[in-house]
């Protein structure tokens, strides 16, 4: 799920209508459980993608190492041959600053932008308790003093 539709959904269901408290607290649990299903799905794509990135780490190692240089693998792995040696002390800059591992990196940073914001959500569908709790507690103050 895009981060953008998340943020779209939200501006629909994070107003309470001031009239209807008690239905907005009854929709507390819909909302906690619409926005917890979506933030599991995310956080498993997070997690697949920290995955994805181990073994593609691993693949580069070995391809900047030399290991990988027989033509099938090369196939495999869409690389021409690696004619350059790499001090195994600098292999890691190479991985790190491989294209391949830079987009990579840049799909986990907004996946856990993603992560970050329904969880600010669950936080904000959580404190909906207190908001009402809180209006109705003002509404009782201010009719006394009528």
């Amino acid at each position: 799920m895009k981060i953008e539709d998340i943020a779209e959904a939200w501006r629909k269901d994070a107003p309470i209508d001031s009239v209807e408290l008690d239905t907005e607290s009854l929709n507390i649990p819909v909302l906690h459980a619409k926005y917890l299903s979506i933030l599991y799905k995310e956080r498993l794509k997070l997690k697949s993608l920290f995955l994805k990135k181990k073994q593609l780490a691993k693949t580069l190692s070995e391809y900047f190492r030399g290991d990988l240089n027989n033509p099938e693998d090369l196939t495999e792995i869409g690389r021409q041959p690696q004619l350059k040696t790499i001090l195994k002390a600098d292999i890691n800059d190479y991985v790190d600053s491989d294209s391949e591992m830079i987009e990579m990196n840049l799909k986990i940073s907004m996946q856990q932008e993603i992560v970050d914001v329904l969880e600010e959500i669950m936080k904000g569908i959580n404190g909906r308790n207190w908001i009402i709790r809180n209006s109705i507690e003002w509404r009782r103050l201010t009719n006394f003093g009528q």
